[in-house]
């Protein structure tokens, strides 16, 4: 089972790395979920979607902050691999038991222009727990409860 997951993860980086994804979910060898589009939306969408079968996926995103830390949590992955990851985000996979592993750790991550915090860093730090971002996220994109 550890063996699988280790092959998940190294697969996950290196289409990261190689194709130029800005997201890649991979369970059991099949790469589940992949987009290059930017910010937290596709990831929320692949959890909306996948659901439960992203239990003990392996995830590599370019920027993983605490809403993607979050969502991570909620969908219950097993190891994540980011370009760069902020350091609450880090910690907080490491500390739920999540194999986490980065390029570079920044303190936070910061809107696209960089002139404040990433606006999902501003809500996810808002939320107590996953199940509440999730629910902020849902009213968000405009999604109700299906």
């Amino acid at each position: 089972m550890m063996q699988d997951n280790m092959e998940d993860i190294d697969l996950a980086r290196s289409l990261l790395r190689e194709d130029k994804w800005n997201l890649v979910i991979v369970k059991k060898g099949q790469v589940l979920f992949g987009s290059r589009e930017r910010g937290i939306a596709p990831f929320f969408q692949a959890v909306r979607s996948i659901g439960q079968d992203l239990h003990n996926a392996a995830v590599a995103d370019r920027v993983v902050g605490l809403a993607v830390a979050m969502l991570c949590l909620h969908a219950r992955v097993s190891s994540v691999y980011a370009g760069i990851a902020s350091r609450g985000a880090f910690d907080m996979l490491k500390r739920k038991g999540v194999a986490v592993d980065s390029e570079s750790t920044v303190p936070h991550i910061s809107n696209y222009d960089g002139t404040d915090l990433c606006p999902f860093e501003k809500l996810a730090e808002s939320c107590q727990k996953p199940s509440q971002l999730m629910a902020a996220l849902k009213s968000l994109f405009g999604e109700g409860d299906q």
